[in-house]
């Protein structure tokens, strides 16, 4: 029984690791050509545009589609995917509709100038992220985690031919924000697809259950979606914080190494993140004990960190060889970067369990005070030294702690909870 049990957690992880781990193979196969069409200055208009949909992204959609994985039953799930739809589509046209009046001040305010006219791809973007997800955590509750795996794939291997084709044709900074802009939509309608025989068709969204929806899963909107864009902005404070207080070659540099490092990021958190939602949420409603899941995937994720940090310290000599010299000193910022990059990925459990034990809270007030020590440590270097590379160091420092202790908040939360519960199951 204790194999049976294991052995489709490990299997699903496995499925969307190997399909992420071949899709970072894709990209950084075409990262050579990428960087040596495209300046530090490009990556880093397209390291701006990447921050917006990641601070925004979370709220276009106001989380509703998380909630699909845990919906009641398939009709219900059916019914929260168009109203994920319908609610990305009225706040992506607020947005774009903001930007028709007040252009220029939104753009001041999002730290954002140096996008300009671009700017207004970004509800496009967000819509087309808000499809990714709803197709996504279908995929999730359905299992169909091989599927996910291959589209991760396909969806690498287009949108980057993409990024070469038209980087020959026209370098310019408009061709990484467009491919970046239409990707996910690409993704959700390969997963829409493969998922089309399996989707049970569900009932008319009426008003009335249109409502009833909203209140049942409130807590998405109203502790899961702040929570991910303060944690969206703390992690991309450093790329629009860089490109506004120094230069926007520096916010290039610091998009690369990040795009390099995160390489084991995103083939295993990816790969683990709603693998372990599912399974977390399973074993609460069974009464069992989240605690040992939460320490065995911590601890084996950790053991990266010290080897992320070790290829780190070649870094500046790869990254001049692979990349061109111009980018020896995103090197230099993979050194700093690497400290808390590994420790990062091993927090992955613990916010995926962060909303099956209701510390949604917890995981909020945590990152609200992450993300006003983040900004205050680049604002430092900047007042003191106005040194980029400085500026990293001290933005990875505090990372580094920040993770740490998040990982012990939750996993103190996890106990606690599991005492109550266990409480109330004997009384």
């Amino acid at each position: 029984m204790k194999k049976s049990g294991k052995s489709p957690l490990v299997r699903n992880i496995l499925a969307v690791a190997t399909g992420t781990a071949a899709g970072q193979a894709i990209v950084f196969a075409f990262s050579p050509l990428i960087t040596r069409i495209y300046t530090p200055e490009i990556f880093g208009v397209q390291g701006v545009f990447l921050s917006l949909i990641s601070v925004l992204s979370p709220l276009v959609a106001l989380r509703y589609p998380m909630a699909i994985v845990i919906a009641d039953d398939d009709d219900d799930a059916g019914k929260i995917a168009r109203l994920s739809m319908l609610v990305a589509f009225v706040i992506s046209s607020l947005l774009g509709l903001l930007l028709l009046v007040v252009q220029q001040p939104v753009l001041r305010l999002l730290g954002a100038e140096a996008l300009g006219n671009l700017i207004w791809l970004l509800p496009l973007a967000l819509f087309c992220v808000a499809l990714q997800d709803v197709a996504d955590f279908h995929a999730a509750r359905l299992n169909a985690f091989r599927l996910v795996g291959v589209t991760t794939v396909i969806q690498a291997f287009l949108s980057n031919l993409a990024r070469v084709l038209g980087g020959l044709a026209s370098p310019v900074a408009g061709v990484l924000v467009l491919v970046t802009t239409l990707a996910p939509s690409l993704q959700a309608l390969i997963l829409r697809c493969g998922l089309h025989k399996h989707l049970s068709p569900s009932s008319l969204l009426k008003r009335s259950e249109a409502v009833r929806l909203l209140r049942r899963y409130r807590d998405f909107p109203r502790y899961r979606m702040p929570t991910d864009v303060l944690n969206a902005a703390s992690q991309s404070v450093p790329v629009i914080m860089l490109g506004s207080l120094f230069s926007p070659a520096a916010a290039g540099l610091y998009v690369l190494t990040r795009s390099v490092l995160n390489l084991p990021s995103n083939i295993i958190g990816s790969a683990v993140g709603n693998v372990l939602y599912a399974r977390y949420a399973e074993l609460d409603r069974q009464g069992k004990a989240l605690i040992p899941l939460l320490l065995r995937s911590t601890a084996g994720l950790m053991l990266l960190a010290p080897v992320i940090g070790a290829a780190a310290w070649f870094a500046p000599g790869v990254f001049a060889f692979v990349f061109g010299e111009e980018w020896r000193e995103a090197g230099h910022y993979a050194r700093w970067m690497a400290l808390w990059i590994g420790v990062a990925l091993a927090n992955v459990p613990a916010v995926r369990l962060a909303p099956v034990i209701e510390a949604q809270n917890l995981l909020f007030i945590t990152n609200v005070l992450i993300l006003i020590l983040r900004v205050f440590s680049i604002m430092t270097i900047y007042w003191y030294q106005e040194n980029a590379a400085t500026a990293v160091a001290a933005f990875s420092l505090v990372s580094l702690f920040s993770n740490i202790g998040l990982i012990l908040l939750i996993g103190n939360a996890a106990y606690r909870h599991e005492k109550t519960r266990n409480h109330n199951l004997t009384s």
